[in-house]
């Protein structure tokens, strides 16, 4: 982790601008920063050769706003610098192939999930060449090789995004897509909870796919075939088209192995039939008043988790607070700062999940509940 270690921390009035640097507020070890490019928190702490002075993983910014922090750190203290491993870390340059979970995702076509090697992406990308297609992955030396592609071959109308697909699923606008493949998902056969294939996926597949246009799950599993047929078969109006060991137009890396270990191969496609109703994003993530009677009880809902975690003493009147909130299997860790009016200090993404849970946050802990 890129960090320097200094001789020596004033004691700073807050908030204080150095350069183009403001540093907002110090919450315990914490400390606010805003750049013109990044909003985000460095730790400072006591150790016997100095303080160490690093990034919070939470709300990482890119490397370039770090070092800009730092030296405006240094300056600020009129401090010495006696180790720092920043200067020579290089800033990859982004990629427009990749995206995050703020980005738009309404021009998207077709959605494969689980990419691996990427030959199938790839297939896709030259076989629909006006289409663009967005790969989900979590393994992030595959999306390397797969950006690295996209360069050497000039393929463009790809898009990567490294989340769980489920959420980024719900972030698409509704009769937008295709096509979704899932080919040869993990099986999960000692934790089915965390199997892509479920009735929520399902459910909102059917609302992203056009009239017409189809969910390909491919598996080499016959436990999976037989769950996911299950869980097909749950909705009350379904239309299924079922395959055995049928040749497909292009072959991955591992099928190819299963097929020489005479491995049987199954395909399940299900064509949507129903036009669904448009997906409204307008979420609000605004507080009205200060959040009280705080506990760092887990609460865990249907759909989404709610933790506090830490809190952070600024000053008498405001805190810093560090909490999990959304999606049961992907939750996202994020800060409040909590004062007469409170406010995320990088809002959270604005997705269905995030939304119930900072709705049920703010009435848990409603300061307002009493007042005149």
């Amino acid at each position: 982790m890129p960090h320097i270690v200094v001789d020596k921390v004033k004691d700073v009035k807050f908030p204080v601008k150095v350069d183009e640097v403001n540093f907002l507020f110090r919450a315990d070890d914490l400390i606010g920063v805003q750049t013109e490019n990044a909003k985000f928190l460095i730790k400072v702490l006591k150790k016997d050769n100095g303080y160490l002075v690093k990034y919070d993983k939470i709300t990482r910014p890119l490397i370039s706003e770090i070092k800009k922090a730092y030296k405006a750190f240094v300056k600020l203290n009129e401090a010495k610098i006696l180790f720092e491993n920043i200067e020579g870390i290089k800033e990859k340059i982004p990629n427009k192939n990749l995206l995050d979970i703020t980005s738009d995702l309404s021009g998207i076509d077709i959605v494969e999930v689980g990419f691996g090697s990427g030959r199938h992406l790839i297939h896709l990308a030259k076989t629909y060449p006006d289409k663009i297609i967005l790969g989900i992955e979590i393994h992030k030396p595959s999306i390397e090789q797969v950006l690295k592609r996209c360069i050497h071959e000039n393929i463009d109308n790809i898009r990567i995004i490294n989340h769980d697909a489920r959420i980024i699923l719900s972030k698409i606008p509704s009769n937008r897509l295709h096509s979704i493949y899932v080919h040869f998902p993990v099986p999960w056969d000692k934790k089915p909870h965390r199997r892509v294939i479920n009735e929520d996926f399902i459910s909102e597949s059917v609302r992203v796919l056009q009239k017409d246009g189809f969910l390909h799950l491919r598996t080499d599993s016959d436990n999976y075939f037989e769950y996911s047929f299950s869980e097909f078969m749950k909705f009350p109006k379904v239309d299924l088209k079922v395959k055995k060991n049928i040749p497909y137009e292009v072959s991955s890396k591992y099928e190819d192995r299963w097929k020489k270990m005479q491995k049987d191969i199954y395909d399940i496609y299900m064509i949507n039939h129903e036009i669904s109703e448009e997906l409204n994003e307008n979420f609000d993530f605004s507080f009205e008043c200060r959040l009280e009677n705080l506990d760092f009880e887990p609460k865990i809902y249907e759909n989404f988790v709610i933790h506090i975690e830490k809190i952070f003493k600024i000053d008498d009147k405001r805190e810093l607070i560090r909490a999990t909130i959304g999606n049961f299997n992907r939750p996202e860790h994020i800060y409040i700062l909590n004062q007469e009016k409170p406010e995320y200090f990088k809002k959270p993404a604005p997705i269905k999940e995030n939304y119930l849970a900072h709705m049920k946050l703010k009435g848990l802990f409603n300061g307002c509940t009493g007042r005149g």
